[in-house]
């Protein structure tokens, strides 16, 4: 496996996701657990901390810690620490408005949100494109292998799109690193059906190797997103435009929304029959 260089692992899934993913679900043998858990429990500390005191945190050798931080796609314990102080020194993805406020902000701040959330999936359902949903419900239905691709919480929504699929015996597969999400587009073919969520295109811009495999191996590909122009267009076969806003995170919401009006769609049109 090739290493990146800390700028481009801020680019895909973060460092805290990845870490998460050998805590929640196993991935890796039990002291890469141990290892996990412990970086995630001391997250903060570890760019003050040497490689052999994590070591010692985790009751592991110097030489366990490098050959974890190497399976992440890092050269060395260097650029792993280096990019755990990089997300240390990046704000919340909120506006300023929500950054700034005090407590007694939060009323206020909750109901520009709410009413934000509200506009958003008003939007999205007054622009739904009928005969699209019926497309996209038959190249669910006919496609040889799904796959579903995007950045973090795009992910976590897919999740529940992958169990809700599977009971239609619809299995979506999901990549929970920017590697495995490259090896999954690797393995598609012709027939094969790629849903890529993203909201402002970052996937689109900084995974141009992951669409550009699934171009190559000719797989249908729909995308869920805000943007109207770009290379989402040049990509997609189907462009589903959701949202209106995402200044403070409120476009998440809808993307839950419209996956849950898919499984809605295909159910209707396939799975109840």
């Amino acid at each position: 496996m090739g290493y990146r260089s800390v700028e481009k692992m801020i680019k895909g899934i973060s460092i805290m996701a990845r870490l998460l993913n050998f805590v929640n679900f196993g991935e890796g043998k039990a002291s890469e657990y141990d290892v996990a858990r412990m970086i995630v429990k001391h997250y903060h500390e570890i760019p003050q901390l040497t490689i052999y005191e994590l070591a010692d945190l985790c009751f592991v050798s110097a030489s366990t810690i490098t050959r974890f931080v190497r399976k992440l796609g890092y050269a060395s314990y260097k650029d792993f620490k280096d990019e755990i102080a990089s997300t240390l020194a990046i704000d919340v993805d909120y506006d300023k408005k929500v950054v700034n406020a005090k407590e007694t902000d939060l009323q206020s701040i909750f109901q520009t949100y709410t009413q934000n959330v509200i506009e958003n999936i008003q939007f999205t359902y007054e622009n739904i494109d009928y005969r699209q949903m019926e497309r996209i419900a038959e190249m669910l239905h006919d496609a040889s292998s799904i796959a579903f691709f995007g950045l973090e919480y795009a992910n976590y929504a897919g999740l529940h799109f992958q169990n809700k699929m599977s009971s239609f015996n619809r299995f979506v597969q999901i990549g929970t690193s920017d590697e495995k999400q490259l090896e999954l587009a690797q393995s598609l073919s012709q027939g094969s059906l790629a849903i890529v969520v993203s909201l402002e295109g970052s996937f689109f811009y900084h995974h141009e190797d992951i669409m550009n495999t699934l171009v190559k191996n000719r797989c249908k590909i729909v995308s869920i997103t805000m943007l109207r122009v770009g290379k989402v267009l040049q990509f997609s076969d189907e462009v589903i435009h959701i949202n209106k806003m995402n200044n403070s995170t409120e476009g998440r919401i809808t993307i839950m929304y419209f996956l849950e009006l898919l499984i809605m769609n295909y159910y209707i049109r396939y799975g109840s029959k």
